[in-house]
């Protein structure tokens, strides 16, 4: 008999290890699988939540410098704007005593590497000194950035004290 309770034993014992293995170890295993997808995704929400808040940091300092960035644009304009210039530098001109004569404004061939293209200004100008220079300084104060290349000036006529000046410069404006 004592040989039938180890068989038996041996046979409970057998049956409990195929139940264990047939049931518990696939049942373990899937749960360290959820845990270890529960941790992946843990971790892609860290990611995220990360990357949200530096968005919204951003965000926030896009609108702290939006002024600049319309200042900028202002400076440095997004398409060219030939009456916008033309008016600008009319502007200029009546308000310091010069006599607008003549404007000419064409496009320049620029490096393909920068982000800005060039606008060639060529201005002709009647005026007496004092006002080109008071010109020459609100150019220099204006918003909108105007490189002065080459001034000549040659008078009006003998003993006159109105001068004739031509200017050459470039403007600029993103591509």
């Amino acid at each position: 008999m004592n040989l039938s309770r180890t068989y038996i034993g041996a046979f409970l014992a057998a049956i409990a290890g195929i139940i264990f293995w047939m049931l518990l170890v696939p049942t373990y295993d899937k749960v360290m699988a959820q845990r270890d997808a529960l941790a992946e995704r843990t971790e892609i929400l860290n990611d995220r939540s990360k990357i949200i808040a530096s968005i919204k940091t951003m965000t926030q300092e896009y609108a702290a410098k939006a002024a600049d960035i319309e200042r900028f644009s202002s400076i440095v304009p997004a398409e060219k704007s030939a009456p916008e210039l033309v008016s600008s530098i009319q502007a200029l001109a009546t308000q310091n005593g010069l006599q607008l004569t003549t404007i000419s404004l064409s496009g320049s061939s620029n490096q393909a590497t920068s982000t800005y293209q060039v606008q060639s200004i060529d201005l002709g100008l009647n005026g007496g000194y004092l006002a080109f220079k008071s010109f020459l300084m609100a150019l220099e104060k204006n918003i909108r950035i105007i490189d002065v290349i080459s001034v000549d000036a040659t008078p009006i006529a003998e003993n006159s004290s109105i001068i004739g000046f031509r200017i050459k410069g470039n403007a600029y404006f993103l591509k």
